[in-house]
């Protein structure tokens, strides 16, 4: 059963993550416009998704030339440089000098420029207009201004000015300082390297367009740069380059999908446990997706995007097939969904949860003639007075739709919610739930097979009257649905009548069948009267829910009497196998069921009692006993409702022992 659970689940998100990904992910919004500059349009261009506008290619290449030319020039340090140049020129400054003294000094000198480096201003400008270098050594680099660096010119003039006072001939004087070389060599394969790097880090993003942004408002001339940002938007989308955006919402939506299957899991287990009711709770809001998503596509080049979506559709059938609780967490969900993909994701948020809960709260009893119009009023209300306030708090709201997102709140009430009305039979019929309608028009005691259970069967309708005035009246006092509880208490017994004269609340003047019978034979036939019930209630078409009931207003509690019995009698009690002696089952899984079975055994236990000061502490050892046999873990009654429950039964059956007047006068009377 938990496997098939999981395949409906499965399905049912599947189906939602299509219808999604169908109507609002961002290729299905394409901005078909063709627009000129200077041309203006009736309402807001908003982007609908986060796009970029790139650089021109002769922008982004002098961008480019812009990065490269910034780089500093590098300068290789050859440290070897110096030892071939100082041998070669100590011969040349001895000879032409005749002083040695001069000739050690001046090489030191040399020496100590050249360890700090030399390099050629005229190689440099070759390649670098700037001021800066990078000094390239074994060691490391080290960042420097050419300034602060000697010059090759520079250290040959010093050279020349050195040797002045010895009279040298300028042939001579030119011929020793052009010995002289630098020892910072250009680099400029390391130097275009770095450039390369920096180059490519560089993004050709000119502009980047956030989702909402108003790219024209409505009325005002296309500027060249709009017309630029529209072209633009239409080729992001087209190109389907905005992938991680379209892998984000879905993963957004698949993550939202499985809160509402864990809280069904959790909180709704007679729909997760039931593929119709799962599966009808699935078509439900696929249809209010598909509903609005049809909805903005059909006035959003016309009008933009609108802040009606059809979340009342889906909140009114939730709550009318499911509960209202349901409704709300289900609408918030929804709602927050649709924020996803709307321009203005905080506002249609707001708008659809205040709609959507209003519409949960009003529409659920179709009993009350007042309950849709109520719905309908209050959820256009609802949308139009948060609508009016967000304009009031600018929250970006379109300036010039606004008349039309007033008029689509006002009619898409009236839409989602009559369509929910008027749809009712035909899911009734295909998925075979059931409404308060339903449930009413069997909670009523002129039913046939209630009539057939008065004539064949009299001691199990009294009881039967007295479950269903303490499931309903108990269902009233915790805020459970008291039409379903009651409808339970007249049903649970059913199958009794296939064989009344088995059941001792039937057996007057005559002797008891079970007092013959083995007692796993006697068990036998009493568990039965649950699957008769069951398939009588089938063939009579009661609602699921009464069926349901019908079913678990034993739980998988024990046959105890025939059990007892079985034990008493046996040769080896070890050898008595409880199976055969225990209901079916499953545990009661709505809080309406349990109150049944709770009922039924209260009733049971409670009809042979002479004292109403008995009554209290008899129903509360019921309750507390089917609690602790864990009848009741599946259907989430807290401890306060079972204290609410105990004192509503306890106020009930001791209103029974009310007392007579002994002496009432008889005979004709004068007044």
């Amino acid at each position: 059963m938990e496997l098939k659970n999981i395949l409906t689940g499965a399905i049912i998100t599947v189906l939602f993550v299509g219808t999604f990904y169908l109507f609002f992910l961002p290729d299905r919004h394409i901005i078909d416009i063709e627009l000129a500059a200077g041309q203006t349009f009736p309402h807001d261009i908003v982007a609908p998704v986060d796009f970029s506008l790139p650089y021109s290619h002769e922008d982004f290449e002098d961008i480019r030339e812009s990065v490269f030319s910034s780089i500093p020039i590098h300068l290789r340090f050859d440290r070897g440089t110096w030892g071939p140049l100082g041998e070669r020129l100590y011969p040349r400054l001895l000879l032409s000098t005749f002083d040695s003294s001069f000739t050690g000094g001046m090489l030191r000198e040399l020496e100590d420029i050249y360890n700090e480096g030399v390099f050629d201003l005229s190689q440099v400008r070759e390649y670098y207009d700037g001021e800066r270098a990078v000094i390239i050594e074994e060691e490391g680099t080290e960042d420097r201004h050419l300034f602060d660096i000697n010059e090759i010119d520079d250290v040959r003039e010093i050279l020349a000015i050195r040797m002045g006072r010895f009279g040298i001939p300028e042939e001579e004087l030119n011929g020793i300082t052009s010995l002289l070389t630098p020892n910072l060599l250009v680099d400029d394969s390391s130097r275009r390297a770095n450039a390369e790097t920096a180059v490519s880090a560089l993004s050709n993003i000119d502009t980047t367009i956030a989702a909402g942004s108003v790219l024209l408002e409505a009325g005002q001339p296309a500027s060249s740069r709009t017309v630029d940002y529209i072209e633009q938007l239409k080729n992001t989308e087209l190109d389907r380059r905005n992938f991680s955006h379209v892998a984000s919402l879905l993963l957004l939506v698949l993550i939202m999908t499985g809160i509402v299957l864990y809280y069904v899991h959790d909180i709704m287990p007679d729909t997760w446990s039931s593929p119709n009711r799962f599966m009808l709770l699935g078509v439900i809001w696929i249809l209010s997706l598909a509903a609005t998503g049809t909805l903005w596509l059909a006035l959003r080049e016309s009008t933009g995007y609108p802040y009606a979506t059809l979340v009342t559709f889906g909140a009114a059938l939730t709550g009318i097939f499911f509960h209202r609780r349901h409704a709300i967490f289900i609408t918030l969900i929804f709602s927050l969904i649709m924020g996803l993909v709307h321009p203005h994701p905080y506002s249609v948020a707001l708008i659809g949860t205040v709609t959507g809960i209003l519409t949960s709260l009003t529409v659920w009893d179709l009993r009350k003639r007042r309950s849709v119009p109520l719905a309908i009023g209050l959820a256009a209300a609802g949308g139009i007075g948060v609508f009016l306030l967000l304009q009031l708090l600018d929250t970006s709201l379109y300036s010039a739709s606004m008349v039309g997102s007033i008029l689509g709140l006002l009619l898409v009430p009236v839409i989602g919610i009559g369509s929910a009305n008027a749809l009712l039979f035909l899911f009734e019929r295909i998925f075979g739930v059931f409404t308060v309608l339903s449930i009413d028009e069997v909670n009523k005691t002129d039913h046939p097979l209630l009539k057939q259970m008065r004539e064949v069967a009299p001691g199990t309708w009294n009881h039967s009257q007295t479950v269903a005035e303490l499931a309903g009246r108990a269902a009233g006092a915790i805020g459970a649905w008291e039409s379903l509880a009651s409808a339970g208490g007249y049903f649970h017994d059913i199958g009794k009548i296939a064989h009344p004269d088995l059941f001792i609340e039937n057996q007057r003047n005559m002797d008891n069948p079970h007092d013959d019978m083995d007692p796993r034979v006697s068990a036998k036939r009493i568990i039965a009267h649950v699957k008769d019930g069951v398939e009588m209630a089938e063939k009579a078409k009661l609602p699921r829910a009464v069926i349901d009931i019908i079913m678990q207003h034993h739980g998988v509690s024990l046959a105890r009497f025939f059990y007892n019995r079985a034990v008493s009698g046996a040769v080896d009690p070890d050898a008595v196998d409880r199976r055969d002696y225990a209901y079916p089952g499953p545990r009661p899984s709505t809080i309406e069921s349990a109150l049944v079975l709770l009922a039924d055994q209260v009733s049971s236990v409670t009809k042979n009692l002479s004292s109403p000061e008995e009554v209290g502490e008899l129903v509360a050892r019921v309750v507390d006993e089917k609690d602790l046999e864990g009848e009741l873990d599946d259907c989430h009654l807290t401890r306060r409702n079972l204290k609410t429950i105990v004192r509503v039964f306890t106020s009930i059956l001791e209103s029974k022992f009310y007392k007579r007047v002994s002496d009432y006068p008889m005979g004709d009377t004068t007044g």
